[in-house]
């Protein structure tokens, strides 16, 4: 589930190799490309997943209409208001971290990451 939520928080990430190498780790996690393409577009085939995805968005985007209206669906689907809370602290530090970058290249230092995004 918080593989998902990283995909769809990440989802706006323009550089190629990052996308890849989460891709990669969303399928060495146990998800399949579908559930990957889907947090991707901000959606997952669970909806308690979904309500969750949509709650950490809305948390990104700051958007109070948009947040309100994804508590309420998270409480519709059985979250606690403990659970959202808490999920609402996991989502923070998540859009708080860095974007993961790529491994450097040993050969010439650069990651390459910047060049993906050009």
């Amino acid at each position: 589930m918080l593989q998902q939520v990283e995909l769809a928080l990440r989802s706006d990430c323009r550089c190629a190799i990052t996308l890849d190498e989460m891709r990669s780790e969303a399928s060495a996690a146990g998800l399949t490309g579908v559930e990957i393409e889907a947090a991707l577009a901000q959606r997952s085939f669970d909806v308690r997943t979904s309500a969750l995805v949509s709650l950490a968005c809305a948390i990104k985007s700051d958007n109070a209409a948009a947040l309100e209206n994804a508590r309420q669906q998270a409480t519709a689907l059985g979250w606690s208001d403990r659970e959202i809370a808490s999920f609402a602290r996991i989502a923070k530090g998540m859009i708080d971290a860095p974007t993961p970058r790529p491994f450097s290249s040993p050969s010439n230092g650069k990651d390459g990451h910047d060049a993906a995004k050009q």
